[in-house]
């Protein structure tokens, strides 16, 4: 019986040990101090304190979330819990995306892409197309989505990935 005590102790901090620096994945309050996406675009800050600053539930991507940042009004409204809205960048398939959403209806792109479960993706060119690069768009009624690739992705593996996100519920 006590060896199986110090056992677990012995395993509890191996554990704590390796999920530090380095190891693991990223805690829900990890604040990455890194130049993102995000952090040009909102303020980065740990999960729950983005949580807290939004009025609305949304759809989170991922298991693990590399980097979460509260967002300003998509309608240009005013900077209050009920406009803002909440970016997400995380990988799927070993690509990196970022995920914003905000609360209301957003407009669609003028490309139809794809249309899951009564869900019409669309998509638009990013910074004007001067990049070459697309991202999705799709609403719910109640939030609109935003999927652009924060990586190497192509506009292919991103609308794959619109449309794998819609099939898990995003859409709902």
């Amino acid at each position: 019986m006590r060896s199986s005590l110090i056992a677990c102790f012995i395993l509890v901090l191996v554990v704590s040990a390796c999920s530090g620096k380095g190891g693991g994945g990223a805690s829900p309050d990890a604040t990455p101090t890194s130049d993102t996406y995000l952090s040009h675009r909102g303020e980065v800050m740990p999960l729950r304190s983005a949580l807290e600053g939004i009025d609305f539930r949304p759809f989170i991507p991922a298991r693990e979330i590399v980097e979460t940042a509260v967002i300003p009004a998509y309608n240009g409204g005013d900077d209050t819990r009920q406009n803002r809205g909440i970016g997400f960048e995380y990988v799927s398939k070993r690509e990196a995306y970022v995920l914003r959403q905000w609360p209301g209806n957003g407009l669609p792109g003028p490309r139809n892409v794809a249309t899951i479960d009564n869900c019409q993706i669309t998509s638009y060119d990013i910074d004007g197309g001067a990049a070459g690069k697309q991202g999705a768009l799709w609403s719910n009624g109640r939030v609109a989505f935003n999927l652009i690739a924060a990586g190497s992705a192509t506009d292919r593996d991103t609308f794959e990935e619109a449309r794998r996100l819609v099939r898990l519920g995003a859409c709902r």
